[in-house]
């Protein structure tokens, strides 16, 4: 019988601000506290390979033609948040909208003009603006740059390139442009270059904020579109080594711990290109990481919180799932971490503790739902309230909501915008917005809870009853287990639980 591990559910089932008064960086020793900040409620808008930043979809759909949003679409858009929220708060409170990605394929003209346009519509709408920033993902146009293999990820001590990055949004992984090599020296030139055009570009907005009294409309950057060393789309191997060979190692002279020196890789990139949005003149109180990651209680099935040696079904650490970018990369001097927050069990816990550990000022969710990806609304057992009351209760000055009007009319049942545009959610931003005290309640058992200890009885329990099971009873675990795997593949998690109840109630034990 095929041997069904309580990681490998879990591992499927959770795949993947600042006041803006300040434009000089804080001295070390000066006190900053939070409740003396504004905070942003942001919601993404997208901003690339597409003229309606609706159209999320184009991000992931071929990406053949660099494109930026209309003035006039953009404004519809930041119109409809504005209209339907119906409060924009005050100086402790504010509505923003996050535009992003801003990438490798946008030229410098566009990119420097598009950061003019946001900073005119923060004026016009009176919404806070702020900016997304992908630091390595969307670079096809750059041939300049990947056509040399020394800028490009290998797979092997080798140095054999990587053709092309996997993406795992949705059920099929889908390719994207080969992985960038954090630290080819080329690499880190264009990025000084281009950190130091967005920053400076984004400085003489803010200054135009400031002569017009309003400071507070700008919510901050986003640095990071999850960074992350990722896998070959073909081969699926995890990468790095290329970065590794820039780092004087070799076949015969591996680094004692592989994956720790590829997490460092990837903390010195987000710390390049944060340095240079700072040394233009932005606040790192205004500039946040990005980056996602398992739990350590989601990676392990609620056991010991080791993780140091742990390994998956699959053989795989805990660094290699988080592709070397466990949450203590999310941290540096010249910025704020900053995280994916789609809800899964110990996620807050790990945020909560590391924020304290690092003595952190305030942190930020990048992006995020009240909904895990593949679960549908509900399954998490948390209102939108609770959800922003896990961030803004906790120390964070940015929350940024994903799935915003996505599709337009024609996708507005869509899963995501369930939860994020219905009337229980539209009542919290208010009630944040106002001013009004968040309450996290309590959260209900969802499915992601629900789940992962059914599977891990059935994995320590079933062996032994099956020895001494009728042969029918036997033969319908079997096919259960069976149904199982083709419900894991097709993500139907659900469907999931209710086979995995099935066995429970065939082994005389309560679901």
């Amino acid at each position: 019988m095929k041997r069904l591990l309580v990681l490998g559910i879990v591992a499927v089932l959770f795949a993947g601000s600042a006041s803006g008064q300040d434009s000089k960086k804080p001295a070390a020793s000066e006190a900053v506290t939070p409740e003396k900040e504004t905070k942003y409620l942001a919601f993404q808008i997208f901003t690339n390979y597409t003229t309606d930043p609706k159209d999320a979809q184009a991000l992931n759909n071929g990406m053949k033609e660099p494109l930026l949003p209309g003035t006039a679409a953009l404004r519809n858009y930041v119109l409809d948040i504005k209209q339907r929220i119906g409060t924009v708060g005050d100086t402790k409170a504010r509505l923003a909208v996050m535009l992003g990605p801003l990438c490798f394929d946008q030229s410098d003209a566009e990119t420097t003009k598009y950061i003019e346009l946001a900073f005119e519509l923060a004026l016009e709408t009176d919404l806070a603006v702020g900016f997304h920033i992908d630091d390595s993902m969307f670079w096809r146009s750059r041939k300049d740059l990947w056509s040399d293999p020394q800028n490009v990820e290998a797979l092997d001590w080798d140095g054999t390139p990587c053709k092309s990055r996997r993406v795992d949004w949705s059920q099929k992984p889908s390719e994207a442009p080969p992985q960038m090599c954090f630290n080819s020296k080329v690499i880190q030139q264009e990025v000084r270059q281009r950190s130091t055009l967005i920053g400076k570009a984004i400085q003489d907005g803010v200054k135009k904020l400031q002569e017009r009294n309003k400071p507070e409309l700008f919510a901050g950057v986003i640095l990071g579109w999850e960074t992350m060393i990722g896998q070959d789309f073909k081969t699926g191997k995890y990468l790095g080594y290329r970065a590794l060979i820039n780092r004087g190692f070799s076949r015969e002279r591996p680094p004692k711990n592989m994956d720790l020196e590829r997490e460092k890789v990837v903390q010195e990139f987000i710390e390049l290109w944060t340095t240079g949005i700072a040394d233009a003149g932005i606040s790192p109180r205004q500039i946040y990481s990005h980056t996602a990651f398992l739990s350590r209680r989601a990676f392990q099935g609620g056991d010991s919180k080791d993780i140091t040696y742990m390994k998956n079904d699959k053989g795989n650490t805990y660094s290699q799932h988080n592709h070397f970018a466990p949450p203590s990369v999310a941290f540096g001097k010249h910025h704020r971490p900053g995280f994916s927050t789609y809800p899964q069990p110990g996620l807050f816990e790990d945020i909560y503790e590391l924020v304290d550990k690092h003595k952190q000022v305030g942190w930020a969710s990048c992006e995020g739902t009240n909904m895990q990806p593949g679960t549908g609304p509900g399954q998490t057992g948390m209102n939108m309230e609770t959800y922003l009351a896990k961030m803004f209760n906790h120390g964070a000055t940015l929350t940024t909501i994903f799935s915003w009007g996505i599709g337009g009319e024609a996708m507005k049942n869509m899963d995501y915008r369930l939860c994020t545009e219905n009337e229980e959610a539209l009542q919290a931003y208010r009630k944040f917005l106002k001013g009004e005290p968040l309450i996290e309640g309590k959260t209900v058992a969802g499915l992601q809870e629900r789940l992962p200890p059914k599977i891990h009885k059935i994995q320590k329990e079933l062996p032994a009853w099956m020895e001494k099971a009728k042969a029918g009873d036997r033969v319908k675990a079997a096919a259960f287990m069976k149904k199982i795997d083709e419900q894991m593949k097709a993500q139907k998690f659900e469907e999931v639980e209710k086979s995995a109840d099935a066995i429970l109630k065939l082994m005389g034990e309560k679901p």
